[in-house]
């Protein structure tokens, strides 16, 4: 029964996938950023979506299990950091795209400082740190599907890895957004229903009973450092650092480029905030800080944390609604890889082959190429998820978003500050890269703070003080990327 209902699953969201296909325009520009026809309420679904993987689901709420409550600041901060991005630097990024036609954030960035040297090392690094979360979510639906049915992981992962390189390849920017709507309605009714049927069942008296049962039994899970002593200010603070670099992940600023008109940027941030912060990331919080200490004490090891809630659905509730739940589980993981897997695919397509082989490459051909790197990327990031396993929400705070926050200043700058210069972006950019990479090796180079840290000031002071020392760009540059994009946006 279980294998037949996720078949059925697997089934209607290839059936969207082929449907996305045959009603696609066939453009690179819609394959790649959905003809930039993407309205409010489908933006929310997508961005909301492509941020709640299965590390939402486990990692979260595993890591809140073993370390408490203080990760919150990281969550917060990343509700700051998405909202800001559509707040200040999304309006004229969608801008300048949409005048230029540009398809890829990267591709903005190497015409902005002029420098196709910039472009190789943007896409590189983007590269070397989104391929492996990638391959983080099919691993994250594997626990659920060995927690669910004792099978092997491998088995839900490679389950998931089909699903999204058939949903990649035939729908493109488009369609993953629109299926971001049925995979994220499935995902948010699954949270919230196990969250609200498990109260019922065992904390009858709710969040407050929780919270007495704690204070007597593990008081640590109420308050930092939390039981094992990880959250000293220090790392409170580069936790909150690290979320508020979430304007950088390169998989939601291309959404940006996607928006239908301005309007977008007025509203957007206000769902973030509400929807997004306030009720959806709730959920998973209460999860890792309350209920799961509460119903299921004692549990230790970052494998065993990451599918605690999955195990307490799978033991305590029924069957079928344990089926319910590892969908959306499969539903997050797949909203957020899918559109990772395409803007991994942009890169290489877009900004690596037609940017430095084939400029005069045509539509059908940027597509292709797009379409055959989603396959070599899904076997790369498995390879090395499996080869280097890591606590889900670990690799997404210490390695992923520092490697997104050393492109930072310079896009923030390139956006922003007419004064930044191709000499700054590229020493500040690769300064913070090898300090970030060097860090990651022998950890004392970090002196006792976040990775975040450390890195991303060099990289700022870099580029401020290097841009200063070098000539200002030309002013055909200033008129293109500032003039031109005020006269747009207040236009209208």
């Amino acid at each position: 029964m279980i294998i037949l209902i996720l078949v059925l699953f697997g089934l209607a969201i290839l059936g969207m996938a082929a449907y996305g296909y045959k009603v696609s325009a066939k453009t690179a520009e819609d394959y790649m950023l959905a003809g930039r026809t993407i309205g409010v309420v489908v933006m929310f679904f997508f961005v909301l979506f492509a941020v709640s993987s299965s590390w939402t689901f486990y990692g979260y709420p595993g890591f809140l299990y073993l370390h408490g409550p203080s990760y919150i600041y990281f969550v917060w901060g990343s509700v700051a950091g998405f909202a800001a991005l559509y707040m200040f630097l999304g309006p004229r990024l969608w801008a300048i795209a949409r005048l230029n036609r540009f398809l890829s954030p990267v591709e903005v960035l190497a015409e902005r400082y002029e420098s196709p040297f910039l472009r190789v090392i943007l896409s590189l690094m983007l590269l070397v740190f989104i391929v492996p979360y990638v391959g983080i979510q099919p691993l994250g639906v594997g626990l659920g599907f060995k927690a669910l049915t004792g099978l092997p992981i491998i088995v839900g992962a490679a389950y998931t890895v089909v699903l999204l390189v058939i949903l990649v390849i035939l729908g493109g920017m488009r369609i993953v957004a629109w299926v971001n709507i049925f995979l994220g309605s499935v995902y948010a009714s699954a949270l919230l229903g196990s969250l609200i049927w498990v109260f019922n069942r065992f904390i009858p008296g709710g969040l407050r009973e929780a919270a007495q049962i704690l204070m007597v039994q593990n008081p640590e899970m109420l308050s930092a450092p939390g039981p094992s002593g990880y959250f000293t200010p220090v790392i409170v603070g580069g936790t909150m650092v690290v979320g508020l670099m979430a304007f950088s992940w390169p998989h939601i600023v291309i959404g940006v480029m996607t928006a239908r008109d301005k309007m977008l940027f007025k509203w957007f941030p206000i769902l973030i905030f509400i929807f997004g912060g306030v009720f959806f990331y709730t959920l998973p919080f209460i999860w890792g800080t309350l209920v799961a200490p509460v119903v299921m004490p004692g549990v230790t090891g970052k494998e065993a944390a990451d599918s605690i809630v999955q195990t307490i659905i799978t033991k305590q509730l029924p069957n079928w609604f344990s089926i319910y739940v590892l969908m959306g589980v499969i539903a997050a993981a797949i909203s957020t890889a899918a559109v990772q897997l395409l803007t991994s695919s942009i890169i290489i397509a877009r900004d690596l082959i037609q940017g430095f082989f084939k400029p005069d490459a045509e539509d059908f051909q940027i597509i292709k190429w797009a379409r055959w790197s989603v396959v070599g990327i899904v076997i790369i990031s498995l390879f090395v998820s499996l080869r280097y396993t890591k606590a889900m929400a670990l690799y997404l705070t210490e390695v992923t978003i520092p490697g997104f926050a050393q492109w930072g200043p310079a896009l923030v700058g390139g956006i922003l500050w007419k004064r930044g210069t191709k000499q700054g972006a590229i020493v500040g950019t690769l300064a913070g890269l090898i300090y970030l990479i060097a860090g990651l090796i022998y950890k004392p180079l970090f002196v006792g703070m976040h990775p975040v840290m450390p890195t991303i000031i060099i990289n700022m002071i870099l580029y401020i003080v290097v841009s200063f020392l070098t000539q200002r760009p030309s002013e055909e540059i200033q008129a293109k990327f500032f003039d031109e994009v005020d006269e747009f946006l207040e236009a209208g």
